[in-house]
This record gives structure tokens, sequence and C-alpha cells, in this order.
């Protein structure tokens, strides 16, 4: 009786939590795109349980990790800094999460955003000044790295 209800069980939750995506082939944009959303929606869902684990130190360790990774989108950025926010009391957590993000190359002005807006969830002005500074470093490179490029004028060779 008890392994009916619990299979039971499970095949709901396999059902209702479900939400993969499988796209096999060479699709195209379509099949890309949609293997982004399915991705999307398993990164917020580890974002979701980082969210109930006990101890500050191990939410984090599991919010920086996935702050580290590559090919987050604006939004899954965005939802990340505030969730990290509600969850991690300290302020020294939440500073290394926004950092970390801040250092990710995909990081974007979504992302920028949403630090800026979830400033205020911290205390302490000088950990605030240091994520400021780190978004200022960070566009003062992008402003560097944009200048360096050579700029192709409309109906102009591309070649000298």
């Amino acid at each position: 009786m008890w392994r009916q209800v619990f299979v039971a069980t499970l095949g709901v939750a396999v059902v209702s939590l479900g939400g993969c995506v499988i796209a096999i082939g060479n699709g195209g944009d379509e099949h890309a795109q949609r293997r982004q959303i399915a991705n999307d929606d398993a990164v917020r869902a580890e974002i979701d349980a980082a969210g109930k684990l006990f101890s500050d130190s191990d939410k984090t360790g599991v919010y920086k990790d996935i702050a580290e990774r590559d090919g987050l989108c604006g939004q899954v950025q965005a939802y990340l800094v505030k969730e990290s926010s509600r969850h991690i009391f300290s302020d020294g957590g939440k500073e290394e999460v926004m950092l970390t993000l801040i250092n990710n190359p995909c990081f974007d002005a979504t992302g920028k955003q949403a630090v800026i807006a979830n400033l205020n969830q911290m205390f302490s002005d000088s950990r605030k000044r240091r994520i400021l500074k780190a978004l200022d470093e960070r566009e003062k490179q992008i402003i560097k790295a944009t200048e360096s490029q050579p700029v192709i004028e409309p109906g102009s060779s591309a070649a000298p």
C-alpha cells in the first residue's frame, strides 16, 4: 500500500515539476531557444533550492557557484541577486555573491539593475561601496574594450 502511494506521489511530482525540453538534432535557433528556457528554469530551481539550505555559508557557496556559470541570461542573474539577497543574512555573503556575478563575463545590464536595486538589502555602507566600485570598474573595462575596437564606417570596406 505504502509503495503504491509513494510511486503515485513520485509520478505526480515528476509530471508537475517537469519542465525539461528535450531537443534532438540540429534544428537551429528554435531548439536552442527551447534548451535555454529549460536551462533557465533549472537554474531558477537550483537558486530556490539553495535558499532552503540552513547555513548562510552553504547558501553563499551555492549561489557563488551559480554566479560563476557561463551563459547566465539577465533574467536569471536578476533572480539570483534577488533571492540571494533575501535568503543570505550576512552582508559578507551577499557581497561575495554580487561580486562574483559582476566579475562573470556574461554579466549584463539586467543583472546590473538587480544588483543596484538590491543594495538596500545590505546594512554595511563599505560593502555597498565595494559593489558600486566593482560595477564602475566593470563599466570602465567595457568602455576601454569598445574603444580599442576599430570602427568601420557604413559603406567602407573592412579590408585596408
